[in-house]
């Protein structure tokens, strides 16, 4: 059982590790992921004070907090991940934008919380895409000080975003299933350079769907706090930083502390 007193568990080192872990038994390509969701789901109710609880705590203001373009790190696999690209695409690739729910040539930057980010503990944690047998350069994300950035902090958040540029993703084989709305991430780029998923938009707006008349919503690929830049978006590649050591997975870290028996 997990006893952790509230004001530990909800800063960002433990926080961060937690929903490592959560997202871990989330992933919806894993053969339990269909029993790990109603397990979580029962255990909601029992759970629910304390989720209140640590919203309310002080220590946990940060997780909603809007994007610090001061504070951005930004990690690069090689030279050429950072090349530009225009936003024209293809047939074939404005699919896959669709089905993925964000754009060809992305980016994304996350915010340091004393000397890591969300990100950091997600990629030691094996959560999303990130493989640990890649060599990733961190850097700091030299954001532009006219970028534009909107926040999301909820499902409703998403939803918006979705159905105020909408686009239907018609791949049967997304987890949000055929006909769900995704964002025309070239007319978000018309009015917006990056999206921010706040930390509480972390925890709260992945695989909730929302369906309203304008059509149905799930986010579902999004897997840290931090920025999707869009292509051609304003944030460069800055000083180097110490790569991130697995030590940062999540188990590595709340283990030891957090549980007794």
């Amino acid at each position: 059982q997990d006893r952790t007193p509230v004001a530990v568990a909800v800063t960002p080192s433990q926080a961060f590790a937690r929903a490592a872990a959560a997202l871990r038994d989330l992933n919806p390509w894993s053969v339990t992921f269909t029993k790990n969701v109603s397990t979580a789901l029962s255990y909601g109710p029992a759970l629910a004070d304390l989720a209140q609880e640590a919203v309310a705590h002080p220590a946990s203001n940060w997780w909603t907090e809007p994007m610090d373009r001061t504070r951005q790190i930004l990690l690069v696999e090689s030279d050429t991940f950072m090349t530009r690209r225009g936003l024209a695409a293809s047939e074939s690739e404005t699919r896959w934008e669709a089905y993925a729910e964000r754009p060809v040539g992305w980016r994304v930057t996350s915010t340091l919380q004393g000397e890591y980010s969300c990100l950091d503990t997600m990629v030691a944690s094996g959560v999303g895409e990130w493989d640990l047998r890649v060599y990733y350069r961190r850097a700091t994300g030299e954001v532009e000080a006219t970028a534009r950035v909107l926040e999301l902090a909820s499902p409703e958040d998403w939803h918006t975003l979705c159905v105020s540029y909408p686009r239907v993703n018609d791949n049967a084989a997304s987890p949000g299933g055929a006909g769900t709305l995704t964002p025309d991430w070239r007319r978000v780029a018309a009015q917006w350079d990056g999206i921010h998923l706040t930390f509480m938009g972390l925890l709260t707006a992945p695989f909730v769907r929302r369906t309203s008349a304008a059509g149905s919503t799930m986010l579902w690929s999004w897997d840290t706090e931090g920025t999707l830049w869009l292509p051609e978006g304003p944030v460069g590649t800055g000083a180097p930083l110490p790569p991130v050591s697995t030590a940062m997975a999540g188990p590595s870290i709340i283990a030891p502390l957090a549980f007794n028996a």
